[in-house]
């Protein structure tokens, strides 16, 4: 019964993902920003057999990520390396292996992006998410919980949780994988500390390996130990009661590192050091902790985009009150995980659907909410349930509010969240975004010098003549359409030397713009140029800002740009699409700014 209704669970959620109701039309795929960079091994090793990172990209950026692929890369005088770690890579391999060879049966390129490489990504979410369900009710129930209850609860955990969100919409992060690990971390230490099997310690260490290299902060999950054996009492009694304990915790010491050794190899591979701080620039500020926002704010708040994690919550202070010497060693853990979480520098974990760093720790809530479920009456089981449906419907409302635009990637208030709350219409698609477009640009001080390009690409222009037509126009009879046959337009080239004072140079881009579809895939893409090499490219989404089809509508945008190598380069800008939409540009406007060096950003 178990395994059945768990793989109907995941039949079902999966079923969700390919009818295209959860389908996000400013991307393509399942494969894009961070999942770009845990799943760049794979690509590297296996298709480009190279960790050159800047081919690995636009290898597939250019076809796949409307020219706009992540850099997920740091860069140093020694060389490049992929910012994130490889456990998540290792646990996607069995899945792209077989993507690969169902692309080669069924006619896709075997370029790790094509359409069963997609598939394979999000059945393989999927399935480390029902090992972790498995595994998860198992443990449940040897603390007392009942069956029922315990499928019951990794049911809703699914769909009541951004766990949904993240095995169907961006299966290719690393959340899936981080909850199946600390589900068989909690149910292989109880089976080690109940049966002394050598099995279940060898288990446990190995899961903790991969615990750490797939988010090296996650290896907090070691703090919970206490708590599984029942108090550090306990602990401590049932350790010196076993024969040859340090030679026990020596090998699982050896093991943990043999697993984290992987890592090192891949630094190694890339850029001949074993060890490296990827995430240059980034880090934990201790002193100036955000734990208040992490579980309460209506940008990212835990328990305001998962409210069944509060309802846990009410179920382990219930535990708490009934089992004390045990359960405060949970509550610790948790306050401990919670206080490092909150302390990143970025403590909302940039574009996410809720607080997805605590994805992982739902296990621990879900002891919560089955304690509640088990020890509860059945008024009390009635309310409990009809909270968990509704929990479930909030949840599957906003995984597809946010792959429509409808709630702001990292722009939430608590006055953007009600407006929007559990709106569905599509006239809702893009609202906070469309209030976004006004400009933030430097003040004149700020400016040293700046140079303007700009066409209505009428008669005479000098800009190139790709894609002029006259079939649509937002001023005068000619515009440059970009679509499926003919994916860039009407192109600017000039010298490097005519762009302005040399110094850290911003892009301000103006244009006017018809789609036949709501969120097409646009970009202006530029890059520079000479006798011998094309270099520089960069690729700069509009899409996103496009929110009703069949009108003219204006957009506009402010980015850095990368600077040139030489100013007798020419540097050449043009509209890109690799969608299918028809999309026409008139009255484009380049504006190039450079900055004066005091005001230069660090």
């Amino acid at each position: 019964m178990r395994i059945g209704i768990i793989i109907i669970a995941l039949v079902g959620a999966a079923l969700m993902g390919l009818s295209g109701i959860f389908d996000n039309e400013a991307m393509y795929g399942l494969i894009h920003a961070d999942a770009q960079g845990y799943y760049g091994y794979l690509v590297a090793i296996f298709i480009e057999h190279s960790f050159n990172w800047e081919q690995v990209i636009h290898s597939y950026a250019d076809v796949y990520f409307d020219g706009g692929g992540a850099d997920f890369t740091v860069h140093s005088e020694i060389g490049s390396v992929n910012k994130y770690y490889v456990g998540t890579a290792v646990l996607m391999l069995p899945f792209f292996l077989l993507s690969c060879v169902a692309a080669v049966l069924f006619g896709f390129p075997v370029d790790g992006y094509s359409e069963p490489f997609h598939i394979g990504i999000m059945v393989g979410a999927l399935f480390y998410i029902g090992v972790g369900m498995y595994f998860l009710s198992k443990y449940l129930e040897n603390r007392g919980t009942d069956r029922t209850i315990s499928l019951f609860v990794v049911v809703f955990l699914l769909f009541a949780t951004g766990l949904f969100h993240y095995s169907i919409s961006e299966p290719a992060m690393s959340h899936a994988y981080s909850f199946s690990l600390f589900c068989v971390f909690l149910f292989s230490v109880d089976a080690w500390f109940k049966t002394e099997s050598r099995t279940s310690f060898i288990t446990a260490s190995i899961v903790f390996g991969l615990i750490v290299l797939v988010r090296p902060a996650n290896g907090l999950v070691i703090f919970s130990v206490p708590f599984i054996a029942g108090g550090i009492v306990p602990l401590k009694d049932k350790l010196l009661s076993m024969d040859g304990i340090g030679k026990k915790l020596l090998l699982g010491v050896v093991v943990v590192f043999t697993v984290l050794s992987i890592q090192s190899l891949m630094y190694l591979a890339q850029v001949g050091k074993p060890l490296i701080w990827s995430y240059e620039g980034e880090g934990f500020n201790f002193l100036a902790p955000e734990v208040l926002n992490v579980l309460f704010s209506f940008k990212k708040g835990l328990f305001v985009y998962t409210p069944i994690a509060f309802l846990g919550t009410v179920g382990l202070i219930w535990m708490l009150l009934k089992r004390k010497t045990e359960t405060i060693w949970l509550w610790l853990f948790l306050a401990l995980s919670i206080y490092v979480i909150s302390c990143w520098w970025n403590w909302y974990y940039g574009g996410s659907l809720g607080m997805r760093a605590l994805i992982e720790y739902l296990p621990f809530f879900a002891l919560g909410l089955a304690f509640l479920l088990q020890n509860s009456g059945q008024a009390m089981k009635a309310v409990v349930v009809t909270l968990c449906l509704f929990f479930v419907s909030i949840n599957l409302v906003q995984s597809y509010q946010y792959q429509k635009f409808i709630l702001h990637w990292d722009g939430m208030n608590q006055e953007r969240f009600w407006t929007v709350f559990m709106k569905t219409d599509r006239k809702y698609d893009g609202i906070f975004y469309r209030q976004e477009t006004v400009l933030q640009l430097p003040s004149e001080e700020e400016i040293q010098s700046r140079a303007v390009f700009e066409s209505d690409l009428e008669e005479g222009t000098t800009w190139g003549n790709q894609g002029i037509n006259t079939e649509k126009a937002n001023s005068g009879r000619r515009s440059t359409l970009i679509n499926a046959q003919s994916n860039y337009g009407s192109t600017l080239g000039v010298l490097v030397s005519e762009m302005g004072a040399i110094g850290e140079r911003k892009l301000i881009i103006t244009s006017m713009v018809w789609s036949s579809i709501a969120y097409p895939d646009l970009t202006i893409a530029y890059s520079y140029r000479n006798d011998s090499s094309d270099y520089g490219h960069e690729y700069v989404p509009l899409g996103h800002l496009i929110t009703e089809e069949g009108q003219w509508l204006k957009v506009e945008t402010i980015v850095p740009i990368k600077p040139a190598a030489d100013t007798s380069d020419n540097w050449i800008v043009y509209p890109f699409t690799t969608g299918k939409a028809d999309i026409y540009l008139d009255d484009i406007r380049y504006e190039v700014i450079t900055l004066n060096p005091a005001s230069e950003q660090p």
